[in-house]
């Protein structure tokens, strides 16, 4: 393949600015992938396609992978069972995550690449059950710190056996 003689870059600038406005091929297929988050995201929605693919995403907290800051290596494990959904995910990820400027509260604690863990993300279903979804549930802002395991376990009703079966399988699973 040659190279191009004139930008991409350029090209799809306005004629003002010396481009002839051509598509951007990665962001209009980006947004046909982006398109299929809609449909799955639809309650209503009972397609058969929609329940082939809903196996894959109950493993990693559901709907909620919508939502997080996900990391290339759950996009790699599910790219080994279907790829396209990885692409879809892939580029869900890429414009939501660079369209907005998350804050500390919305912050979603589960298989968020800035946040790991052997740096390996994670996602505890029990907890994610319990309503543990942001890094700020685990925050408390009298003494601003991060609760202690036995305060957080208090809170969200965590059996105590609970962590040592965490720590033990953290190892080898995402979901718990």
């Amino acid at each position: 393949m040659l190279p191009d003689k004139i930008k991409r870059t350029q090209l799809i600038q306005s004629v003002e600015n010396g481009g002839i406005q051509l598509t951007n091929i990665d962001s209009f297929l980006n947004a046909i992938k982006c398109s299929w988050v809609k449909r799955y995201l639809d309650n209503t929605n009972t397609s058969k396609w929609k329940l082939f693919y809903q196996k894959i995403p109950k493993k990693y907290g559901d709907s909620l992978l919508f939502e997080c800051n996900i990391s290339n290596t759950i996009l790699h494990e599910i790219a080994n069972e279907n790829i396209f959904l990885s692409d879809v995910l892939s580029a869900w990820s890429d414009v939501t995550h660079n369209l907005e400027t998350q804050t500390s509260s919305k912050t979603i604690l589960w298989n968020n690449k800035d946040i790991t863990s052997n740096n390996k993300t994670f996602f505890y279903k029990d907890w994610f059950e319990r309503s543990i979804k942001y890094v700020d549930q685990l925050y408390d802002y009298r003494i601003k710190d991060f609760y202690s395991f036995d305060n957080i376990r208090y809170i969200y009703g965590i059996p105590s056996n609970n962590f040592e079966v965490l720590h033990t399988n953290q190892k080898h699973t995402h979901t718990y």
